[in-house]
């Protein structure tokens, strides 16, 4: 199956990624998060004007395409203060397209891209409990360089490995 990315270039085409969003991302952290967190941090992600913000200060979105439906997304940027740095804000696969390699084709075409505006490293924030990706994430090179907890606001926190993988030249 070829994977086509598509690269998102105006605010409008930002709703594809909320679809997608709001089909992954609730199931997968339900398990790992109160229904009051969830609901908070999809507003604090995936907002309109959140996302439009994002794309204006360089986030880069793009969706992953399988026999022409909207399967998967991953966005990505500089990492502030390290120039060979990119972060790999967002990666995730519809639930139907999951076990079937195209993750690992979202983070290979993340990793291209992070080369591609001159990054050594490729780097990412993991729930500590979302155990599916951590073991997706060291598949495909990552390894876990710190531990982080971060207040997000409203008394929840983001609980996660910052995990990091040296890329090729």
């Amino acid at each position: 199956m070829e994977h086509h990315f598509r690269l998102l270039l105006r605010h409008a085409e930002l709703q594809a990624v909320r679809d997608i969003a709001n089909s992954v991302w609730p199931p997968t952290f339900r398990p790992i998060l109160s229904p009051e967190q969830i609901t908070y941090m999809m507003k604090m992600m995936y907002a309109p004007e959140v996302m439009e913000r994002e794309f204006d200060e360089g986030i880069y979105f793009e969706v992953l395409s399988l026999n022409g439906e909207d399967a998967g997304f991953i966005s990505y940027g500089r990492y502030d203060g390290q120039p060979d740095t990119v972060k790999l804000h967002k990666c995730y696969l519809l639930e139907k397209f999951q076990g079937q390699g195209h993750g690992s084709a979202l983070l290979r075409h993340a990793a291209l891209a992070a080369r591609q505006m001159g990054a050594q490293f490729l780097r990412l924030n993991v729930n500590k409990h979302n155990e599916k990706a951590i073991r997706a994430y060291l598949r495909n090179g990552f390894r876990t360089v710190e531990s982080v907890k971060n207040d997000i606001g409203n008394g929840f926190f983001m609980d996660d490995y910052v995990m990091e993988k040296r890329l090729n030249s």
